[in-house]
């Protein structure tokens, strides 16, 4: 049973998921996966931890802020697409393009998923799509069995020399009743097109038709490759093995 604490349904809440039913789904979404509007929120989730991703402390008061605008339910400046290249290490699975040239620093796209706590009873040790929301709320997202168009994004490694995206934390416009303007800012973890550097290096940004990969970072491919001995899954071991190589 949730504790006194945990989170209880609201208007917002209840309007969020009758949301997921108003939008049409992005193009080639998978059947498995549930597309949301918004993030979702575990029953362990406090009342204060909720209120605490609206808070701007000396850390995050630098942190872009993304209007409602740009942070729309199905982002058009991206496409899902199924990899047919038979050397892409995702070959026939989905990976995450570019729909229009995306310029340096660029705000893509929001990581959706479902937020919890980082208790091991709320947490699923199989995910491959848990990502860090506030450690020190101690809140991730993970995008397994919902999310949004993030969670397509690849790992360079096998596929380019270098990423062309990161992840960055950053407030996103999102609806509120309390606030007069019907809006408040929330923390989220966002995709972003990588600066261009000092050297102008990276100045021309993705361009159209450019697969978006960022770096799930070395960590993740330990990760991946321990969980494989133990599982004895050679493919696994494989793609893991080569990604640290790269």
């Amino acid at each position: 049973m949730p504790s006194k604490n945990s989170k209880q349904a609201t208007a917002e809440d209840t309007a969020q998921e009758t949301k997921v039913h108003e939008h049409a789904l992005p193009d080639n979404w998978p059947e498995d996966i549930t597309f949301i509007p918004d993030l979702t929120y575990s029953d362990r989730v406090t009342q204060e931890q909720r209120a605490g991703l609206s808070r701007t402390t000396v850390d995050s008061a630098s942190w872009l802020k993304v209007p409602k605008d740009l942070a729309t339910v199905v982002c058009p400046r991206i496409k899902v697409t199924t990899i047919q290249d038979q050397k892409h290490p995702a070959c026939g699975q989905r990976g995450l393009f570019a729909a229009e040239h995306l310029i340096p620093d660029a705000f893509i796209i929001a990581y959706r998923g479902h937020v919890h706590t980082n208790s091991l009873s709320d947490c699923d040790p199989h995910s491959d799509y848990d990502l860090s929301l506030d450690r020190e709320l101690g809140l991730s997202v993970d995008a397994a069995t919902s999310g949004n168009e993030s969670r397509f994004a690849n790992d360079y490694r096998g596929i380019a020399e270098r990423p062309n995206a990161e992840f960055r934390d950053c407030f996103i416009q999102v609806p509120c009743s309390k606030r007069a303007d019907g809006f408040r800012w929330e923390r989220r973890v966002g995709i972003f097109v990588l600066s261009a550097g000092k050297a102008g290096l990276r100045k021309k940004g993705i361009r159209e038709g450019e697969e978006i990969v960022v770096s799930y970072g070395k960590g993740y491919w330990e990760g991946r490759k321990t969980l494989a001995s133990f599982r004895k899954d050679e493919e696994m071991l494989r793609i893991a093995q080569l990604a640290l190589d790269a």
